[in-house]
């Protein structure tokens, strides 16, 4: 899947005659010498959980006795990606059969008409709980569920990550401003296999900045897929990232990672976005995993999970008080 990035939308508010500047989205002109000030985006107010219709079938981790917090672990399964996993464990990874994997293009495939479905919301004034609600529904209608709609207790169908919001971003009742761009991350469940994907979407005009960052990201998560392929080193991936990163002048952030997916929503193998020795084994064909790095514009890779939600993960680096760095992801499935 190769992302793209919907530039369209509503002229940033202002007074007349001061057009928006390039850093400082949504403002007119600063004087000079004042540094760019981004407002750190406030969480809103989280709407019920949505209903899904009984006669959908819904994923073993809601079952009794699985987590129902982030601190209680993931769901464990045969290829479990748990803490301080031995070598034996890091090797087995599965490797699905034809049957698999066109389960997981079946579901993959809706998964990426509902992030269409969810990016076509995009506007400034529009709330992420307002996309998580199109992309709920669509995702209902089709027979699928929501994959992280209560996983762990994640009370929302998708996860929307706001500008220095890097991951795991709960949709709410903020509306988006002008200037704003989020990752709309996409899982659905369906016959039994889990697709996952997700795209980094503008609100209103994309900001030089922003855009430029942007590409170099979706740069570095296709070069992280050039190199898969039969009998090549899991570790690569994490090279060609931080290569393409480094080259475009960006610091890969070590908050997220890849993942095996299938039957199951996150397992073996690690898909490490940055250089590491971490040992895995070699791909071999049948085996399905995501890429996703992330990147951020200086080397302060600061960052802090939500106290509260206990979800989302934004960066820290906060001269002057105000947000500086961004952080975007690509998921590819």
């Amino acid at each position: 899947m190769v992302p793209s990035c919907p530039t369209e939308g509503h002229p940033a508010t202002r007074p007349p005659g001061h057009p928006a500047t390039d850093d400082t989205p949504g403002h007119w002109p600063r004087p000079p010498g004042h540094p760019a000030i981004r407002r750190p985006v406030l969480r809103g107010d989280v709407s019920p959980i949505r209903e899904v219709p009984a006669h959908i079938p819904r994923p073993p981790y809601l079952a009794a006795g699985q987590p129902r917090a982030p601190m209680d672990g993931l769901p464990v399964h045969e290829f479990y990606s748990g803490p301080d996993p031995t070598q034996e464990e890091r090797f087995h990874i599965e490797v699905k059969e034809t049957e698999q994997i066109q389960g997981m293009r079946v579901a993959c495939q809706l998964a990426r008409q509902t992030l269409e479905v969810a990016g076509r919301a995009v506007t400034p004034g529009v709330t992420t709980d307002e996309i998580d609600r199109r992309a709920h529904d669509f995702i209902v209608a089709n027979g699928a569920y929501p994959s992280p709609l209560e996983y762990c207790g994640f009370p929302k169908a998708v996860c929307t990550s706001v500008n220095e919001v890097v991951g795991h971003g709960i949709p709410d009742s903020r509306p988006l401003e002008d200037g704003d761009f989020l990752n709309i991350d996409v899982t659905v469940y369906l016959n039994g296999y889990h697709g996952d994907t997700s795209c980094m979407f503008f609100a209103g005009r994309p900001k030089k900045r922003a855009s430029a960052l942007c590409k170099a990201t979706r740069q570095a998560m296709l070069a992280g897929i050039k190199v898969c392929g039969p009998d090549v080193d899991f570790r690569e991936v994490g090279k060609a990232i931080t290569r393409s990163a480094t080259e475009a002048g960006y610091t890969v952030h070590p908050t997220l990672e890849g993942h095996g997916i299938g039957s199951y929503f996150h397992g073996r193998p690690s898909i490490l976005p940055y250089v590491n020795d971490v040992e895995q084994g070699l791909m071999k064909p049948g085996m399905t995993f995501t890429v996703e790095p992330v990147l951020v514009e200086s080397p302060d890779r600061s960052c802090e999970v939500d106290s509260e939600d206990l979800w989302c993960s934004r960066l820290t680096s906060t001269p002057r008080g105000t947000i500086e760095d961004w952080g975007l992801q690509w998921l590819s499935c």
